[in-house]
């Protein structure tokens, strides 16, 4: 079973709702893909295969671009669907975590799974495109407390960067993404 992420992705932008270069969009599911992915590799046991579509994933769901509080629950219901149409495909074991790491992602939790935890790092970590910090009591790994790797991902979250390579795993067209 290969995870396929420019089919995934295209059945999550067919029914994304809010704006495309909006906040909570594909430039941010990109920055947390790539936040995710480096803390993937300085955490043992973490699984990037569930890192990314969990950025895929995780705010595919939003009615708004505010509070929203039920929007991780209905990411890991769009999770499960995707997953029963053969869309989203992975091992049962993998989506349990994802479906966990997508309904916990709005919580104020952590996690010492590895995997979930670099997840909502991942997520956390891009709370710089609202020129916010994460709070350091949120976050999961070691990596994610990491200076080096704070700064890097405030620096991507402040520049509202939109990784091309990423939007190319997917099949994103950048232009889409920014005003």
């Amino acid at each position: 079973m290969t995870f396929d992420p420019k089919r995934l992705t295209r059945h999550v932008l067919a029914q994304y709702q809010l704006d495309l270069a909006g906040i909570h969009g594909p430039a941010h599911w990109l920055r947390v893909r790539l936040n995710g992915l480096a803390l993937a590799r300085r955490t043992p046991e973490a699984d990037p295969v569930v890192i990314e579509a969990f950025a895929l994933l995780h705010d595919a769901r939003r009615h708004d671009d505010d509070i929203d509080p039920g929007h991780g629950d209905r990411a890991a219901a769009f999770a499960q669907a995707l997953f029963d149409q053969g869309i989203l495909t992975l091992s049962e074991e993998r989506l349990a975590i994802l479906l966990e790491a997508c309904t916990g992602h709005n919580h104020p939790l952590t996690s010492a799974h590895p995997t979930i935890g670099c997840c909502w790092d991942a997520d956390r970590l891009d709370l710089s495109r609202l020129e916010r910090r994460p709070k350091e009591h949120y976050l999961s790994t070691a990596a994610a407390r990491d200076a080096r790797v704070q700064r890097d991902a405030w620096t991507r979250g402040m520049s509202w960067t939109v990784d091309g390579r990423g939007a190319a795993r997917w099949g994103v067209e950048v232009a889409l993404l920014t005003d």
